[in-house]
């Protein structure tokens, strides 16, 4: 089972839940984060809400915007993926908190909008 560092006693809990995997810098391990636990993400999602004026696809680009601001392709959010066993002709393949977050997109976008009174 892996951390979940999003349940740390310093920070109060996140209105939403949305986990990723990144790396724990300090413990040199990977662990689980609630993206909704970033203090800036998470302003401009609730500023979404109110520039949105109930347009999803206007919603949906500013978040999108807001994603590639803070986690996309930035060191401290990412992590390398590779194969197990290790092969010597791949080296593995970086992703990080927007990668992963895209890859369920439509999902994401889906629980934000209809959560967007929780945040």
């Amino acid at each position: 089972m892996l951390p979940d560092i999003s349940k740390s006693p310093y920070s109060s809990k996140p209105p939403l839940t949305w986990n990723v995997l990144i790396e724990d810098a300090n413990k040199k391990c990977i662990v689980i984060y609630n993206i909704f636990g970033h203090g800036g993400f998470l302003k401009d999602c609730r500023e979404a809400v109110r520039k949105a004026d109930g347009d999803l696809k206007v919603f949906a680009e500013l978040i999108r915007s807001d994603l590639q601001y803070y986690f996309w392709s930035r060191c401290e959010w990412e992590i390398i993926l590779t194969a197990w066993p290790p092969h010597a002709d791949f080296d593995g393949a970086k992703i990080d908190v927007y990668d992963q977050v895209m890859l369920n997109w439509d999902h994401f976008i889906e629980y934000l909008w209809t959560n967007r009174r929780e945040l």
